[in-house]
């Protein structure tokens, strides 16, 4: 998001679904009072503000937000999918939420929307997080193609600090990219230390088959 958001022809949007997902499933989280308060949950209303002035609109979704959404309301959207080690994702639900679900890891509704996305012939791309940390020019390059618009080389940084497409829950999960001003790769990923606690093996053993499947739909390998 943060990378789309330099762009001048990018509106960027944070989770706009975010809202409508807490309270269709009851889901918590450290910011759901406030996402709920300031949020709309009101589909329609939701969808009329992703259209903007700007000729694109990258808009961030977490796949399990897309819960009681109609597919029918993406068809006219490129669909890029970000993947990451289950163990990865585990470790970093953890720090937030003290017993995270499969629900949680959204592996499972990654898996459905790419089942859609093939059974309606929708344009899709799907990106490796440790891949894209690792040569973030060569996979923007490649997402850029994807969606048939030149590649610029200020997404590959940006200025400190929060942004004004922030959603509310940020405070509590973007210490690292306010931290940041570009594609850096977090320490614990080059220590390589993804040890998962042996209380989260059920859930890991759960979710990594998904990921693999995933994994078999890469777009660059």
């Amino acid at each position: 998001m943060y990378s789309f958001a330099q762009r001048s022809d990018f509106e960027v949007i944070d989770e706009p679904l975010f809202a409508h997902f807490l309270k269709l499933t009851g889901a918590q989280r450290p910011s759901r009072d406030e996402a709920l308060r300031v949020m709309s949950t009101n589909l329609a209303s939701i969808q009329d503000g992703w259209m903007h002035s700007k000729s694109h609109v990258f808009i961030k979704h977490m796949a399990n937000h897309l819960e009681g959404t109609k597919s029918s309301c993406f068809q006219s959207h490129h669909h890029v999918f970000l993947i990451r080690d289950p163990r990865k994702v585990i470790l970093s639900f953890q720090a937030h939420i003290n017993k995270p679900t499969s629900i949680d890891l959204c592996f499972d509704h990654q898996w459905q929307w790419l089942q859609e996305c093939i059974r309606n012939n929708w344009p899709y791309f799907i990106v490796d997080s440790d891949s894209l940390v690792a040569n973030p020019e060569f996979n923007l390059r490649q997402i850029c193609a994807f969606l048939k618009i030149p590649f610029e080389k200020g997404m590959l940084s940006w200025n400190p600090g929060p942004r004004p497409e922030d959603g509310v829950w940020a405070k509590y999960w973007y210490h690292r990219v306010h931290a940041s001003s570009g594609w850096e790769a977090p320490v614990s990923d080059r220590q390589d230390d993804c040890t998962v606690p042996i209380e989260f093996s059920k859930l890991l053993a759960e979710v990594e088959p998904v990921f693999r499947r995933l994994q078999e739909h890469i777009t660059i390998q």
